[in-house]
Order: C-alpha cells, then structure tokens, then sequence
C-alpha cells in the first residue's frame, strides 16, 4: 500500500536522526577532505578510511539523498558544493561542529523527556554532569567541542575586527575565551593590540596546543593565557573585555556572578589609571532569540542547560547588563547575525 503525503511527511522527520548521525560519520572519517574537489569510487573512500565497502556505499547513498554528496555516470562521489564545509581544511569549515552536533548532542537529547517534564537540564540527566563538568572528564568530546567552537567564532571575529573602532585600545581581555580563536581573529587585524585569554585550566592547556599549532606566530606570540574562575577573578588591565556566547548558557542570577566579576575587574583597571586614559567597555556578542520564531535553538538550550537558559533577546540583555552596572551604549547587529552590545561602566553606582 502506498505511503499517504502526510506519512512521509513524518515518517522524513521521524528519520531525521539517521541523515545526522550519517553526516557527522562522513565527517569524523575525513570523507570530505579524502574526495577533495575530485570524484572517488566507493571502494577507494572504503579504503582510505578502513571501511567495508558495502556498507561505505549504502553510507553514500544515504548521503547522496540529503544533497551532501553526488554520484556520476561511473559511480563515483563527489561533495556538494555548500557541503565542502566538512573539509577540515575550508575557510569556513563546520566538520567539528557537525560532529558534536550529531553525537554529543543528539545524545543529550534522549533527556528532552526529563527536560520537558521538569525544566532541567536534559545534558545533566544523559550524562550525569552538567555540559562543561562533562568536557573536563572527556579529551575527545572537549577536542570537537573547542574544534566547532573556533570554527563559528571566526566570522564573528572577523565581523567585530572590521566594525569595532580598537585604534584606542592598547589590551583586549577575551573573558571565557576558549581556545583563543576570537582574540587571534582581532589581533591579525589589529597588530597594535594584545590580548588575554581568560577561561579555566584546563581550557587554557588545549588553548596553549591550539594557538601553537592553527595560529600565526606574530599573532599567538601576542595573546597570553590565564587560567581563571571567571565567576570570580578576571583580570585588570584591559581596554576592551570581550564576552561571547557565554551569557546564553546560565541564568540571569549567574549571568549577573559573571558580570560583577568583570565589573570589578574594569573598575580596578579604571582606579590604576591616570584620569585622561579612557575607562576600559565591556564587548558583549550574543545571538539574539526570539522565543518563537528560534523555538528549535531555545529547546535545545534548555537540553542543554536548563529552562533558564533559554537564550535572550535583546530587551532580557539590556536588563541584565543594567542590573550588573552595566549601560550599553551602542547595540548593532554583525555580519553574520550576532549582536554587539558595546557597554560602559556605571561608576557611580559603586562608589
């Protein structure tokens, strides 16, 4: 009996999960970087990766349905033009972050059902810790993790460096800033700066590997790691502090620890300098959500991190920044889509 419109329509939705899991395998094997710009028999990718040729085909297959891949007249594959982003080598690549996004995460979301009935994080169900507890005890995960981290941050690095003025910023303080991709981004643009990368240790250990290995010398030669609780102590010293994406995945009440945090970092920067230096801002970049029209990225949030962190817009933002001492003075949107907050200091209000 043949299939009505609207079983198909379900059953596809339903299957979503094999076309994810089928990607992120393409991409732990390197089947993107082994086919290159060329064309490549089931067999010879079967070989290059250890695979059964067989099954490899039935792999390609599937992959051929979801547009990642095409075959020619001879059998041979080849990458879809938007899907050569699964080169670890492309300008853009989003290898690592199709990984984590199929398997650690899609592995999370076997807790929607705890999340949906209680409101608390479904990671912290599946895995017994909460995501960045879960990073500390696994290399692998924490490996793909900064991988699909510094490959969405470059454009926004790369968008900030072109459209923030830092001709008068002499130090840039990246506050929870992972492996130092945001900092190398604005420093290869601006070579009068220095930066500071502040996030914990062992963040900063695979950071001190990373810049050693994927950044330029001139430019890594200029960023310093510090390992910190940033909850608790960042670092004086700044013209600029730069805090992004990390707002999205805590509460107001801890997004607000953070903040004050930061705050007393920057009015010990300001109190040390002469009164004619201008007072450091706070940079912050977040991707705004809508509760509706981002419903998909609001739920995954609450998996991952609870139902208070359902993301923000930019009226949840202001109120947070207001409530920590914090008036921004100018709010844009970049290239890209991420949205700057560029904030000041309310001096006064902790005098």
């Amino acid at each position: 009996m043949e299939a009505l419109p609207n079983q198909m329509q379900i059953a596809r939705l339903a299957a979503g999960g094999c076309f994810s899991r089928a990607l992120a395998l393409a991409a732990r094997l390197g089947i993107a970087d082994i086919v290159n710009d060329g064309h490549l028999h089931f067999h010879d990718i079967a070989e290059h990766t250890g695979s059964d040729p067989d099954v490899m085909r039935r792999l390609l297959q599937v992959l051929a349905i979801g547009g990642v891949v095409e075959r020619d007249q001879d059998g041979a594959f080849a990458m879809t033009g938007p899907f050569t982003a699964l080169r670890s080598d492309h300008p853009r690549s989003m290898r690592n972050f199709s990984i984590l996004m199929a398997e650690i995460y899609d592995d999370a979301f076997g807790g929607l059902s705890h999340t949906v009935r209680t409101g608390d994080s479904g990671f912290r169900q599946v895995f017994g810790v909460p995501l960045y507890a879960y990073l500390e005890r696994d290399a692998e995960t924490a490996r793909i993790f900064d991988g699909a981290m510094s490959e969405l941050t470059r454009p926004v690095a790369a968008a900030l460096a072109e459209r923030h003025d830092f001709s008068s910023a002499h130090t840039v303080v990246d506050v929870g800033g992972g492996d130092g991709t945001l900092l190398a981004g604005i420093l290869a643009e601006h070579p009068h700066l220095t930066g500071v990368c502040v996030d914990r240790p062992s963040v900063c250990e695979r950071a001190a590997t990373a810049l050693r290995t994927s950044v330029d010398h001139q430019v890594a030669r200029r960023i310093a790691l510090r390992p910190a609780d940033i909850f608790e102590d960042v670092p004086e010293g700044g013209d600029r502090y730069l805090l992004k994406n990390v707002l999205h995945d805590w509460s107001p009440e801890t997004c607000g620890r953070l903040l004050t945090s930061i705050g007393r970092a920057m009015r010990r920067t300001t109190e040390g300098r002469d009164p004619g230096v201008a007072a450091p801002r706070l940079l912050v970049l977040e991707s705004l959500l809508d509760q509706d029209s981002d419903a998909p990225h609001v739920l995954f949030q609450m998996v991952m991190c609870g139902k208070d962190t359902g993301g923000y817009g930019e009226g949840d933002l202001r109120l947070i920044l207001r409530r920590s001492g914090f008036t921004p003075v100018l709010v844009e949107r970049l290239a890209g889509g991420h949205h700057l907050f560029e904030c000041v200091q309310d001096l006064d209000r902790h005098s």
